[in-house]
């Protein structure tokens, strides 16, 4: 075969791939079979059956696309006979139709239903360790396409919440005036420092609050080693870890020293990725090799960094840049009082038992939210644990937040584009003093530029309701 091209990666097969998929989808609505039960607020687990009719069907509809384009010795394109085609192809097309009838089956699933996936599904699947919920791309290497007979498989996928918005019109805001003080002058320089500074290893000390541990980490439950982790670096803080809250993990670690051992105990989360753990109690071990502190830089070395003569010439530029910001800050305590507004105005629940992936959510939406106020990462840090732990009405918040402001986008027709994205990654790179391009980069591989692009519309949206808004005026405020 060699100079012919395989059918099945020629360009023009794949140009029909999304008009078949969509082809695919339209039977699905009518033909896939569904069983939908609540496991929690929000949570639904999916059983959903393909009948083998859909899948023979769609498989020699495949075989004769290849047929019609392909090119095998011996035979003028389009006249090979079924038996070689099948022969030639069955890998391909049966791996691709595996992938795309998953894919589909979910969202005609969830069309039928009636439901909003809030992300993509975990998929439940059977190993050596139990029962548990994965990723699409780790269950395509479990779930097998049948040779003939139905195709069935069970997920989970958390959904959106049903509410109306209020009056988006005429919403009663009040502007204060911006009084910038000399704490608010400290504040600044100190995490400006901070931003500069690094942590530095603690060569005999013991680890404080807020400081940093490099530790290996054991999960155990029933005995049996669930994952382990080398160097896995730890605030002195409560945090979460492998999807399990650690509430005392700050009393756990303070005090510690290289080469201490430590342990405590937890009870595995409602909606732990292994069904068969939840709800038993697992046990974390930790062994520690080296303790860091944060240092700030010195003040000497910021004030020539940022080319004053000396810390009272540095306090008047950081005063003037910060009553420069005084429109910014008015604009974001009036955007506040919009956000409040939508809150206190609607009917909107969100699950009880917050679920890893809900938190996480409101967390990377919080940590964009810091990025473009310029705070340090060593803040950021300690924040992200605290909204991953303590803080559960701020998580609720910003959830509810989160579903508030897309419907409030789609009402009134706000979206982002990739310019003002830009825009506002290039004012944190000023920030932190760094490139635009490694800004973007690191965004990018954590995963944050949706979230970015969410704290931009909420911004535009927050513009054209306070544009309609009925602003107060009164007097400064500290």
């Amino acid at each position: 075969m060699s100079g012919q091209m395989d059918p099945a990666h020629d360009p023009e097969v794949l140009d029909r791939a999304d008009e078949q998929a969509e082809e695919l989808l339209e039977v699905l609505k009518k033909k896939v079979q569904t069983e939908i039960e609540d496991v929690g607020t929000l949570r639904k687990q999916i059983r959903i059956t393909v009948p083998g009719s859909v899948i023979s069907d769609r498989i020699s509809h495949d075989y004769e696309e290849i047929r019609t384009d392909a090119v095998l010795p011996g035979f003028r394109k389009g006249h090979a006979p079924m038996q070689l085609i099948r022969r030639r192809f069955q890998g391909d097309v049966r791996k691709t139709l595996k992938t795309t009838m998953v894919g589909q089956s979910f969202l005609a699933a969830i069309d039928k239903a009636d439901l909003e996936a809030l992300g993509d599904p975990l998929f439940k699947i059977e190993s050596a360790d139990g029962t548990r919920l994965v990723e699409l791309g780790e269950a395509l290497r479990t779930i097998e396409l049948p040779e003939e007979g139905d195709l069935s498989y069970t997920c989970e996928v958390e959904v959106k919440p049903s509410f109306e918005l209020p009056e988006l019109k005429g919403i009663e805001v009040r502007a204060p005036q911006i009084e910038i003080t000399d704490e608010m002058v400290d504040e600044h320089i100190t995490r400006q420092r901070k931003i500069a500074g690094r942590f530095e290893p603690v060569e005999k000390g013991k680890a404080e609050a807020e400081d940093m541990v490099v530790a290996d980490v054991k999960l155990t439950v029933d005995g049996n080693v669930i994952n382990e982790e080398d160097n896995v670096q730890l605030g002195v803080r409560p945090t979460r870890l492998d999807g399990i809250a650690l509430m005392d993990l700050d009393k756990v670690l303070l005090g510690v020293k290289a080469g201490d051992t430590k342990s405590t105990t937890c009870e595995v989360p409602s909606d732990y990725v292994r069904p068969d753990l939840r709800g038993k109690q697992a046990t974390f071990d930790f062994t520690v090799h080296e303790i860091k502190r944060l240092e700030p830089a010195p003040m000497e070395a910021y004030v020539e960094q940022m080319g004053c003569e000396n810390e009272k010439d540095l306090r008047e530029a950081v005063l003037g840049e910060m009553e420069a910001e005084g429109d910014r800050l008015q604009r974001r305590a009036q955007k506040e009082q919009v956000l409040e507004y939508l809150l206190n105005s609607t009917k909107l629940d969100v699950p009880e038992g917050l679920s890893a992936r809900q938190t996480d959510r409101a967390v990377m939406r919080r940590v964009i939210e810091l990025q473009q106020q310029g705070v340090p990462d060593d803040e950021i840090e300690a924040k992200i644990d605290e909204l991953r732990t303590t803080a559960r009405d701020q998580v609720i918040r910003d959830l509810k937040l989160e579903f508030l402001m897309e419907k409030v986008a789609t009402q009134i027709g706000v979206g982002v584009t990739d310019e003002e994205l830009n825009t506002q990654i290039a004012m944190m790179a000023r920030m932190y003093n760094r490139r635009f391009d490694r800004v973007r980069d690191d965004l990018a591989q954590r995963g944050l530029l949706p979230q970015l692009a969410e704290s931009v519309r909420q911004d535009k949206c927050c513009q054209v309701l306070l544009a309609d808004a009925k602003i107060i005026e009164e007097p400064a405020k500290k």
